[in-house]
This record gives structure tokens, sequence and C-alpha cells, in this order.
């Protein structure tokens, strides 16, 4: 129970206690949804292995757009971003929204192209397509080892956030340790049983639950102070500083809101590995366009009309103090009445599951088909790897629940340097997919020196010439890959002809 007494204050705690049955109802109405989407789900999964992990390749615009920003946002989008909000003001926002004006139509362009290659060779993971285009075991083994380090980390810090909401919404009747059993336990099982598809409706309602909720709470906080310009006039003699360039800390320049707000936003939505295997999923590359607008759209919605708001209104709001991940939760309850309150918890518990059970499905789907497969036991077929599969994802729940029970105060460093290292994978991406003159030289030097560069500036073991807040080292490193990738290329050989019409051609002839 230690975490859940450091994060969430003993009146929240009290007050959820005193209405309980009205919480447990909102819990209640939300597992009866998620109940009937794992059945629609178990019924129309046709148990292969490629209905298993890219849905078969089904999934529509609508689907597709809500399953990237419910697995993008995440309990950090509900409760981490407003407090962020609260503690360095807007340019924060700024530097997101920036991010995802340019990753928007990079998921556009690049996304039809990882689509165009998916469905022709039949590829399921990063892996693939970077393995088979370099040619590289190297390469190969790169995405596993950003897959396990991204997805665990980023499991362990979801495990911890949905115990803390279970225990809350229960009242403290249920241990905050058995409350991420829970939340593991349900998270396999709906995966395992269900597949992509189960993600990605599960998701499509989660993250249409998140957005109205967000709307709502906006609603009730403009009543609450008044009208939208109170929200910010509230603040006083802080206001220049909560809202303007570089923001209190002063970090948040001009340069650092758009390159670091660029790769921060890419490797989480284009990168990384749950990402990267929803652009196999949609049903066609042309949706792409509609999931880039979407997108840009709902983001943005999100970010400016409830986590802006959420945050600098808690400035005024609340007493000062108070640890920044619970702004969210204590001013839903200040603002808001007690069944929305609670459903906003529910929102929060919503964003969690479809982060968590993303990065477990494409967690295992990585080892087994990348590792296991490819490089482990080359003759195995697709019945048994989908049982391999479902496997792996077990046991990475497991050492996932391990470390979210006994090495909670590992994981927010961990993620700040594994967050980083997925960003290295866009240099052979860019490659595979868009620049015919790249080496498979260049594809093992060039993000393994990206990588290593962000641990060394990490543990300040160099000097950083471009500091960026949260994940030092990121730009610097990123554009030491890009370089080294092209200088490599231009002074090694590219991929056989027969390679690059395989890949390049087929994308010129398709799009």
């Amino acid at each position: 129970m230690g975490t859940f007494i450091q994060l969430i204050p003993p009146d929240l705690s009290e007050v959820i206690s005193t209405r309980l049955p009205t919480a447990l109802a909102a819990l209640g109405a939300y597992i009866l949804v998620f109940l009937v989407i794992t059945y629609v789900s178990r019924r129309d999964y046709d148990s292969s292995l490629g209905d298993y992990v890219v849905a078969s390749r089904g999934l529509g615009w609508v689907v597709a757009s809500l399953t990237l920003v419910a697995t993008v946002l995440s309990g950090v989008g509900m409760a981490g971003f407003p407090g962020t909000v609260y503690s360095v003001g807007i340019p924060f926002i700024a530097l997101i929204i920036i991010g995802y004006a340019v990753t928007a139509p990079s998921i556009w362009y690049f996304g039809r192209r990882m689509w165009v290659l998916g469905e022709a060779h039949g590829f399921n993971t990063p892996g693939d397509l970077l393995g088979e285009y370099y040619g590289s075991d190297t390469v190969r083994l790169y995405t596993v080892i950003a897959s396990v380090a991204f997805n665990t980390t980023y499991i362990v810090a979801q495990l911890l956030a949905g115990g803390i909401v279970l225990t809350v919404l229960s009242g403290g009747y249920l241990p905050f340790d058995l409350s991420m059993v829970i939340v593991a336990c349900v998270v396999t099982l709906h995966v395992t049983g269900t597949g992509m598809k189960g993600i990605a409706y599960l998701d499509a309602f989660n993250g249409a639950l998140i957005a109205v909720l967000m709307g709502v709470f906006a609603f009730f906080i403009t009543q609450s102070a008044g009208s939208v310009s109170s929200i910010f006039t509230a603040l006083g003699t802080e206001q220049a500083a909560y809202t303007t360039v570089p923001g209190v800390t002063g970090e948040f320049t001009p340069a650092v809101i758009i390159l670091f707000g660029i790769l921060v936003t890419l490797g989480n939505s284009l990168v990384a590995p749950a990402a990267w295997v929803r652009m196999y999923a949609l049903d066609s590359e042309r949706n792409f366009a509609r999931v880039a607008g979407t997108m840009i759209v709902v983001f943005t919605l999100i970010y400016v009309f409830g986590t802006v708001i959420i945050g600098i209104y808690g400035r005024s709001a609340l007493p000062s103090g108070i640890n920044p991940d619970t702004v969210s939760s204590l001013l839903a309850f200040e603002v808001m009445p007690f069944a929305l309150a609670a459903l906003f918890l529910v929102g929060i518990l919503a964003a969690v599951i479809s982060t968590t059970d993303s990065y477990t499905h494409v967690l295992a789907a990585t080892i087994s088909r990348d590792l296991v497969k490819e490089i482990v036991v080359t003759d195995l077929d697709e019945t048994t790897e989908l049982r391999v599969n479902k496997a792996v994802m077990v046991l990475a729940m497991l050492v996932s629940l391990s470390g979210a029970l006994y090495y909670p105060g590992l994981i927010t460093p961990l993620a700040l340097i594994v967050g980083g290292v997925a960003v290295q994978l866009l240099s052979p991406l860019i490659g595979a997919v868009a620049w015919p003159r790249a080496s498979t030289e260049a594809a093992i030097v060039a993000p393994a020196l990206g990588a290593v560069l962000l641990v060394l500036f990490q543990l300040q073991l160099v000097p950083n010439p471009f500091p960026t807040p949260m994940v030092p080292g990121l730009v610097t490193a990123s554009i030491a890959n890009l370089l080294s990738f092209v200088g490599i290329s231009y002074l090694t050989k590219p991929q056989p002809l027969s390679t690059i019409e395989r890949y390049h051609g087929l994308i010129h002839d398709r799009l």
C-alpha cells in the first residue's frame, strides 16, 4: 500500500469510501462494456496468427485512429500531463501539439509505405520489415531489444497506475498489490483470447470515452471558474510564467519545443512497436490520411481543451505542494458531481488498460517472431508460433508484474531512457521505405550510436551540447544517429537491386 498512500491523498480515499456504491457503479458499468466488447471480439476472432497480431489487416480508419489515441495517451495523458502543465506551464503542451503537427503527416507518409510492404510481404512486426530489408539479424535484434525495453518499462508503469486507480475506486478494499494483479490478469486474458481485434475494439471505446470525459471535465472547470479567461487570470502574478515560453523552469525554448516535441511524438506514435504494428493493421493505405487528420483533431481537443485547462486551473484551485500526478483526480472531485468524478477515474483506468494491452501484445509478437522464429527456431510453423506468442505474453506480464511489485522506483529513470531508445529506429525505417541509398552497415551502426549516446547523456558521463527536459540528450543523440546513418550509407553499398525493387519499387508502383 506504500505507493498508493504516496500518490492518493487520504482525504480523497475517504471521500470515495463514504460514497462507495456510486464509485463501484461507475466501475461496474465500464466492466460491463469491457465484457461485451471482449465477447464480440472473441466471436469475430478466427484464431489465425495474422488475425491475432494485425487483425487480418482489416481495421477501419475510425477504429484505427481511436486505438492509436488510446494506446499513446495512457494514464500519463490523463494524470501525468495535466500534472506537468500544473508544474511547468503551457509550453509543455505546445511541445506536444507541435510534435503532432509533424507526426500526423509523417504517419500518412511513412504509414502508407509500411502498410504496402506489410500487406505485400506478410509483415507483422517492425523486425519483419527492417530485418528483411537490411538482411541482418542484428538489425532485427535491435527491434527486439527496443520492444523489450520500451514495452516492459511502460507495462510496469501502467500496472502501477492501474493498481492505484482500482484501489481508489474500491475505497481501499482492494489492496494496491492485489489491484495490480487484477489488472494484469484482466489484460492477459483479454489479449490472449481476442488478439488485435479485441485490443482495437476496446481501444476505440476507451479512446472515445477519454475524449468525452476530458471535454466534460473542461466544461465543469469553466463553470467553476466563471469563464475561460478566469482560469488563466486566477494565476495572478504567475500567469506569464505558466502561459509563455520558456515556461516556469526556463527549459522550454522554441528550439526545444520544436525539436524535442517532434522526436517525442514520432517515437510514441510512429516508431514505437505498438504504433508500428498498427500501421500494418489498417484496412487500406487510402485511409492513412483520415487517421492522421483524426489524430490531430482528437489530440488537439484533448490537450488544449482538457489537459491545459485542468493543469492551469489546478494551480489556483488546489492547495500548493500536492503531488502533480494527483491534480486531475483531486480537481475532478472538486468541480464535478461525484458520479462524473468517479467516472473520470474509470477513464484513467480505461487508458491504462488500453496501453497495457497494446504494449503486452506487441512485446509478445516481437519476441516470438523476431527472436524465437527468425533467430532461435527458424522452422517454427504458424500454429506453434501463435502458441509461443501467448506463452511469451504470460511470461512478459509476470516479469512486468514482478517489476511493479518489487522495483517501482526504477521505472521513471528507465522510462526516460527507453522512450528515447525507440526513436533511434527512425533512421533505418526511413531507409527501408523512403531512401534506397541506405546500407546495412548504416542500419547497424547508427541506431547503436544513438542509443549509446542517449545512455551516456542520461548518466551524465559526457557533456550534452543541447540539453532537453525529461530525456536529456534525445535531440543530440538522434541527430548523431541520422547524420551517421546518411554518412555511412554513402560510404558503403546500398541493398541489392532485387531488394530495392521489392521494397521501393513496390512502393513506387502502389503509391
